[in-house]
Parts: C-alpha cells; sequence; structure tokens
C-alpha cells in the first residue's frame, strides 16, 4: 500500500466515524425539522405544541407523513387542522403518528398492531414486501435518533 492508499482510508474511516457520531446526536425533533420530507409534519408538530415530546430521550416511532402525504388531504384540511382553536384536534390527528419505544422496519415487520400515543391501536401488515400500518405504506429510508426512529409515511393517518 502506498502512503497515499492509507492517508484516503483513514481519512474516510475518520470522516465516517464524524457523520456517524453526528447522526448519532440527533433526536427524532432534529431529524422531523431538518428532513425537506416532513416540512408539513414538523410545521404542524409546532402547531400542536408537541416538540417537547420529541425533544426528550424517552424512545419513540414516529410514523412521519411526508409532504406528498399531507396533499393528499381533503382540500383545506390541513389549513383548519392549524388554526389555533383546532389544536386540540391537530394533537390528536398527530399522537396517532406516535409510538412509545424505538422500532425499525425489521421490528416493524414483526408487529402485528401498534398502540399510539393518542391512544389507538393501528393494524400492520406486510403486503408484497412492504410494510402497511393502517391505510399508510411505510416507504423509503428510515432514520434512527438517539430517541428513536423516524419512518416515512405515504398517507395521514386520520382514523
Amino acid at each position: 500500500m502506498t502512503f497515499k492508499t492509507i492517508a484516503a482510508a483513514f481519512a474516510l474511516t475518520v470522516l465516517g466515524a464524524s457523520t456517524l457520531a453526528a447522526a448519532q446526536d440527533r433526536k427524532v425533533g432534529d431529524i422531523l425539522h431538518s428532513d425537506a420530507r416532513y416540512t408539513t409534519f414538523a410545521k404542524a408538530i409546532d402547531a400542536a405544541g408537541l416538540d417537547n415530546v420529541l425533544a426528550n430521550d424517552e424512545a419513540v416511532t414516529v410514523l412521519a407523513p411526508t409532504d406528498d402525504a399531507f396533499a393528499k388531504l381533503p382540500a383545506g384540511k390541513l389549513d383548519e387542522l392549524l388554526k389555533p382553536e383546532n389544536k386540540a384536534e391537530l394533537a390528536a390527528l398527530l399522537k396517532r403518528h406516535f409510538v412509545v419505544g424505538s422500532l425499525d422496519q425489521y421490528d416493524l415487520k414483526r408487529q402485528r398492531e401498534l398502540a399510539t400515543a393518542g391512544g389507538d391501536k393501528l393494524p400492520v401488515k406486510l403486503v408484497a414486501g412492504s410494510i402497511r400500518i393502517a391505510d399508510a405504506r411505510v416507504f423509503g429510508r428510515q432514520s434512527i435518533a438517539v430517541n428513536g426512529t423516524v419512518q416515512p409515511l405515504d398517507t395521514v393517518l386520520t382514523h
């Protein structure tokens, strides 16, 4: 091995370790507020006053609808939910997307039902290799934080 090869390998190792360390310091709330897929969800969490739930150290799995998922809601529904007078309704909707404990996609595949922070029980199925939670499909890459995981959904869990 040449010196350049060894130096390059070392640099990649250090860069990878620092990237991993940075990812390990992130909390679920940090991921939701920094990932462009979840801008609407993050805005709704802030409007409902639930951002503190995602910033603490208790493990949580967030079933996070993407911006495209929110776009599927009936016209005007999101605007209505974001009004201050509908804060309790918005919080109830969002709590359907929080599950106590950290579940990665492997763990989700082994579940039959999830109990949400809102008190709902959501059925979990594996359909053609895809994880389905109620009417939503888990898709894309999950994000792992120090206090849980974020699982992207293609649909908002409205019931």
